[in-house]
């Protein structure tokens, strides 16, 4: 039978770790308040994984835990420690392999986690066979091409996308940006803060707008009615967004824009009773109109009724039929 290797654990001084040595470090969040509580109740539990370099320490595993470590004023810390030829690409490996039951990775982290991986010396093929399922992605070079792409991004952008947790799908079309429309798209972002399927909403918008026009996303994003959302201090997050939701929309879709308010006029202008319910097709792709009656009195009905037969006299119900008969 095959016996476990036996590990030897060691307290080693904090001083000792280089914390400035990042290589094995894949999060972009926050350390969370868990885990900075546990270690300040009852220490490290879990010792660190080490591999000594020029008289002090790299860090395979244990990034959040040395430095919480070390933030609360701790001298020393448990730790395994690794062989002195352990490469780049082991400690790498090694991290991913004790993370893998129980960490998940953002679109984000797994990109720079193949660039960290490709740097280290990884071939392709490994990277694509080895290490790929790893991080749970499909075996596939296209995919492994796509990832790339995360390394042009800048450090906010990335952060802003891993808060999110916004997929690769999403945000690849950053890919065929410039630096100019990054840095537009990336403060839009910081200060909308949406959740992901509005990221998307707003950045299809934004790329189909730019492509149909022939202009830079840039331009779109630093348009008057998109920059004063963004900046007006007086509006509430969810009022802002709805004004840059409704900007963007507006541009994408000028003749669906165009056509709901006419829309609206025609339905404020027949003047009908406040329990009326006129329903109708959002995307105008039907003619059909329907009408509801809500009353619980007669006297509701006749009221509504006489309403409703006023309507069918005045233009504005021959507009409400022009709509959808007549869209343009």
């Amino acid at each position: 039978m095959k016996k476990n290797p036996v590990h030897v654990f060691e307290s080693i001084p904090l001083g000792d770790i280089d914390l400035e040595d990042r290589l094995t470090d894949f999060s972009l969040g926050p350390v969370s308040d868990t885990l900075l509580h546990s270690i300040e109740t009852i220490g490290v539990t879990h010792p660190v994984m080490l591999v000594p370099a020029n008289k002090r320490y790299r860090i395979a595993c244990g990034h959040r835990r040395a430095g919480v470590s070390s933030q609360l004023g701790n001298m020393k810390i448990p730790a395994q420690i690794l062989d002195t030829s352990t490469d780049e690409e082991t400690m790498l490996s090694v991290n991913l392999v004790e993370n893998q039951a129980h960490r998940k990775y953002t679109d984000v982290e797994k990109g720079l986690i193949l660039e960290k991986l490709w740097q280290a010396g990884a071939s392709p093929d490994d990277i694509i066979k080895k290490y790929m399922p790893m991080l749970e992605l499909e075996r596939s070079k296209k995919l492994l091409d796509d990832y790339s792409g995360v390394k042009r991004l800048s450090p906010k952008l990335r952060t802003l996308l891993h808060e999110g947790n916004i997929p690769l799908r999403t945000f690849s079309i950053f890919f065929r940006w410039d630096a100019k429309n990054l840095s537009a798209v990336e403060k839009l972002f910081a200060v909308l803060r949406p959740g992901a399927n509005k990221w998307k909403d707003l950045l299809e918008w934004i790329d189909e707008t730019a492509t149909r026009d022939e202009i830079a996303p840039a331009e779109i994003i630093k348009a008057e009615e998109i920059q004063s959302a963004l900046f007006e201090d007086s509006l509430a997050p969810n009022v802002r967004y709805e004004r840059v939701r409704l900007a963007l929309h507006s541009r994408r879709y000028p003749m669906l824009t165009d056509l709901r308010k006419r829309l609206a006029r025609a339905l404020d202008e027949l003047k009908l009773d406040d329990r009326t319910r006129v329903h109708i097709q959002d995307s105008f792709e039907s003619d059909e109109i329907r009408i509801e009656l809500k009353f619980r009195t007669r006297e509701q009905l006749v009221g509504q009724v006489e309403k409703l037969a006023r309507a069918c006299g005045s233009n504005a119900l021959d507009e409400l039929i022009r709509i959808f008969h007549e869209p343009k």
